[in-house]
């Protein structure tokens, strides 16, 4: 009797067991055709990603952001830094004793530009004075129309940096007429160098201290370091004179106009 109960018992569950697995086969059919008939609606995220941008590569992207960065730039206005008064007189005060030694160098190239460009070269000194067309021809003249200008920057208060720029871009100008000369040693030319340099000094003492006596001393000075030649009574006359009218024009021409070249020596 207990054996068949079981078994009785056994068949139930196993019956029911078939009955509720086709059930739900059955609700699954269902569901799939309505499903199937329904029209389809997209779901909300999916709209949410296609409503946005494409997709765009990571170059595309950085270029894009390169481009947007640039067009902002140039939109964004600039800002301006600048100093009160009080701090910009304080920096003015610290910085003015060293604004001439900045400036000494492009100052005395402009000097030295005034110098250079004297007229009558060829036609006074090398034609009617019959000097030889040379470097140490070139080297004295250049040093009497230095040593002018040398004499009226003087008179200001930043003499001693202008004149130190002045003399620089001269012995530039030397060592640059040496080395086209065809000399090449770095020996030579520095032995050269500090030659001219010696006779340079010694032509700026004897001019000095012609300007300062008289007539008689200053030919003197031009005859020992321009025209050592016995016969050039005349022209060493023509030439003193000369000197004495060119300094007084640099007296009369303002530092600022020297430094903007606006200024010129006679032929």
């Amino acid at each position: 009797m207990f054996r068949v109960q079981n078994r009785t018992v056994g068949a139930l569950l196993c019956h029911r067991n078939v009955w509720f697995t086709t059930r739900l086969c059955k609700d699954a059919i269902t569901t799939t055709s309505k499903l199937a008939a329904a029209p389809y609606v997209k779901h909300s995220s999916v709209q949410r990603i296609q409503q946005q941008q494409p997709y765009t590569s990571s170059s595309t992207k950085t270029k894009t952001s390169n481009d947007t960065n640039t067009k902002a730039a140039s939109t964004k206005p600039e800002r301006k830094y600048v100093l009160s008064e009080k701090y910009a007189s304080f920096v003015r005060k610290l910085l003015a004793p060293l604004l001439p030694l900045y400036r000494s160098q492009n100052i005395g190239k402009s000097l030295y530009h005034i110098c250079s460009t004297c007229p009558g070269y060829q036609e006074f000194w090398l034609d009617e004075c019959r000097l030889p067309d040379t470097l140490q021809t070139w080297f004295s003249t250049s040093s009497l129309y230095v040593w002018m200008m040398m004499a009226r920057i003087r008179a200001d208060p930043n003499a001693k940096h202008y004149n130190q720029g002045l003399i620089d871009s001269f012995f530039g100008d030397a060592e640059r007429k040496i080395r086209q000369s065809g000399i090449k040693s770095g020996r030579i030319v520095n032995d050269t160098l500090k030659d001219l340099m010696s006779s340079f000094k010694g032509t700026v003492m004897s001019l000095d201290q012609g300007f300062a006596s008289s007539d008689a001393v200053l030919a003197a000075a031009i005859w020992r370091n321009l025209l050592p030649e016995d016969d050039m009574v005349l022209q060493i006359d023509s030439i003193a004179r000369f000197v004495r009218s060119q300094l007084a024009a640099l007296d009369k021409c303002p530092v600022d106009d020297l430094i903007a070249r606006n200024f010129a020596f006679q032929p």
